[in-house]
């Protein structure tokens, strides 16, 4: 592998908020969460495109590494010293005593609450700059990784523009993506998959490349170095609630801060060259690029994206399988999600995917849901807390007859795969977690971000500042007293996109749900199973070779030299249906080290073979 280096010399926190019930009890509380949920939708619609302008005291990126006492000196003197601190130990207290009494989701949290706000209030209290105010509050509600909650300063996380050296960590990579022109998806190994890139882009990106990370260091260890200097944060989205869609929307997050970086470090997919390329290159890019995790489809048109037609759909291309695309509970969701399944009823499968939600007033799925099901089924049910003293202290708020979906006798009674991901959030999560009640209905992908809450707005008093918090939380109507918020929402075939796959423009979390669609109903696959690249390659000390099988049958993983010679067998056995990984270290069947070179590994089936090569660097 070579090493090429060259060098030259959104928008808005998605906050969406769940509608409770459609009970004539609960009208007062159900209007005003949909109000909110409309209104956070068309919010971020519109302020993906907001006009970000240079702050007071504009920087230039210094070159090199910053460390934490750098990015806290560029903090204290890009906007200057803000509100007196009288006025912000009025926001800090307001923000952090209702989140105190209030927040329904200190459960599955370890932090410890009394101390964060001892020491914040502290060093406030002997007066800090309008940056570190700001950048204090965002991590005030960042300790609480949950997707909805969030407090900051408009004019410095919503209106600063990215140039280089301004400190704001941008965190997301969710939809609007015109600061990069890409879009990024973790790998297991914590690099991000570029799986779409604006054409001609700057840095001459392609799906298949990969991000690593900036300066020559990955980028898994700079998000951290990043969050421990506490930058401002500028969410272009939202971070997920449990572990993984936390740390899946902190990772994806890469190619949006750029601007903070000298030089970016980038393995080309056509070549396995590692180049590393100057952030210069990116100054100036333009242009609307809206990125969703999600590869284009055949046969099956997109949704608009603009907040008001955000269900599409059709028939995959030379297949009798409907596809549903979601991408939000409002606007006009409630009868394009109806017409949608009311015209694919006939279908012989159905794929639905959520893996991009933002969420909404999650009723608007129920006339949908009605067609899908065919008998009432009970779903969730809503808890909000209890006692102001005592965090975890939760009652049941409303009950679970409100959100048992009705049906309809004549129902799906063919396989539906549910496709999710971390892009899905608030009624995004919910819709996906009530489809799982079905009883055809597997999922595919991986969790959702988890914010199984509902959210309300609380004025500070300055127009500048925007405070919401979670204060009720979504538990299993099975499963009472546990809620949902932090928690994983399980999938049952995690399987994500591969470098080799999208290089290709094929979507495997979609191969995987037609895979299982076609063997549900008996259709005999082209063939048995999917046989990834390995990852890393080329490789140094161990890779891993990744393959899905469709269904049960003998497998023999083998690896061999140029010469066509056996070298190891990795797997000599019958396997079920599913995603495996299989590691190799390099050597052969007697433990000996191989020398450096191309290998080839063969996976072969009772009636398939597949051979990929793969190389070796000592």
């Amino acid at each position: 592998m070579k090493t090429v280096a060259i060098f030259i010399c959104s928008a808005a926190l998605l906050g969406i908020s769940l509608a409770f019930s459609q009970t004539a009890t609960l009208k007062n509380v159900q209007t005003d969460s949909v109000r909110t949920a409309t209104n956070n939708i068309s919010d971020f619609f519109s302020l993906q495109f907001a006009k970000r302008v240079a702050p007071p005291n504009s920087i230039s990126k210094i070159p090199g590494h910053y460390s934490a006492a750098d990015w806290r000196r560029a903090i204290d003197s890009v906007w200057g010293p803000g509100l007196p601190t009288s006025q912000k130990l009025q926001i800090f207290d307001k923000v952090w005593n209702v989140i105190d009494t209030g927040f329904a989701c200190f459960h599955d949290l370890n932090i410890n609450w009394d101390s964060l706000g001892s020491v914040y209030r502290a060093e406030i209290t002997n007066g800090v700059s309008r940056g570190r105010f700001a950048a204090i509050m965002t991590h005030l509600s960042l300790a609480l990784k949950e997707s909805h909650t969030r407090v900051s300063d408009n004019s410095v996380y919503l209106s600063t523009a990215l140039n280089p050296g301004v400190p704001l960590f941008v965190i997301g990579g969710w939809g609007e993506n015109f600061h990069f022109g890409a879009g990024l998806t973790p790998l297991p190994d914590s690099s991000l998959l570029v799986y779409a890139a604006k054409p001609q882009h700057p840095l001459g990106l392609v799906p298949g490349d990969i991000v690593l990370g900036y300066d020559r260091i990955p980028w898994k260890q700079l998000y951290k170095e990043l969050l421990a200097a506490q930058l401002p944060l500028s969410a272009y989205s939202w971070w997920g609630c449990s572990e993984s869609s936390f740390i899946h929307s902190m990772l994806m997050s890469a190619g949006l801060n750029w601007h903070l970086f000298d030089t970016i470090d980038i393995v080309k997919y056509a070549s396995g060259d590692t180049v590393h390329l100057s952030t210069g290159y990116l100054q100036g890019i333009s242009g609307s690029f809206f990125c969703t995790e999600q590869l284009d489809v055949p046969g099956i048109p997109k949704p608009a994206y603009d907040g008001q037609h955000v269900v599409s759909y059709g028939i995959i291309l030379g297949t009798n399988i409907g596809y549903i695309y979601g991408s939000a509970w409002s606007g006009n969701a409630q009868q394009e999600f109806f017409d949608a399944v009311q015209a694919l009823m006939y279908t012989d499968g159905l794929i639905i995917d959520f893996r991009i939600n933002f969420g909404g007033n999650m009723f608007l799925s129920n006339p949908g849901l009605n067609l899908l099901f065919a008998s009432p089924t009970t779903t969730i049910g809503f808890g909000k807390r209890s006692n102001p003293l005592i965090r975890e202290a939760m009652v049941p708020y409303v009950d679970p007859s409100a959100y048992v979906i009705p049906g309809n006798p004549q129902g799906y009674t063919k396989p539906i795969a549910v496709l999710t991901g971390p892009g899905a959030v608030s009624s995004g999560d919910q819709v996906a977690l009530r489809m799982k009640f079905h009883p055809h209905v597997k999922i595919f992908g991986k969790s959702t971000a988890t914010a199984f809450n509902a959210p309300i707005t609380i004025s500070l008093g300055n127009p500048d500042w925007f405070f919401r918090y979670a204060r009720s939380d979504a538990y299993l109507a099975s499963n009472p007293g546990v809620y949902l918020t932090h928690r994983e929402f399980q999938v049952d075939y995690p399987v994500w996109h591969t470098p080799s796959a999208v290089a290709q423009g094929r979507d495997n979390v979609v191969d995987a749900a037609r895979a299982w669609i076609d063997s549900s109903l008996g259709i005999k696959p082209v063939q048995a199973f999917l046989l990834q690249q390995n990852y890393p390659n080329p490789f140094n000390s161990q890779t891993g070779i990744r393959y899905e099988l469709f269904n049960q049958t003998g497998v023999r993983l083998e690896i061999y030299n140029i010469l066509g010679q056996l070298v190891r067998t990795l797997v000599d056995e019958k396997q079920p249906a599913g995603h495996y990984a299989v590691p190799w270290n390099g050597r052969d069947q007697y433990g000996h080290s191989l020398a450096s070179g191309v290998y080839f590994y063969r996976l072969r089936s009772t009636e398939y073979v597949e051979t990929k090569k793969l190389m070796l660097l000592r």
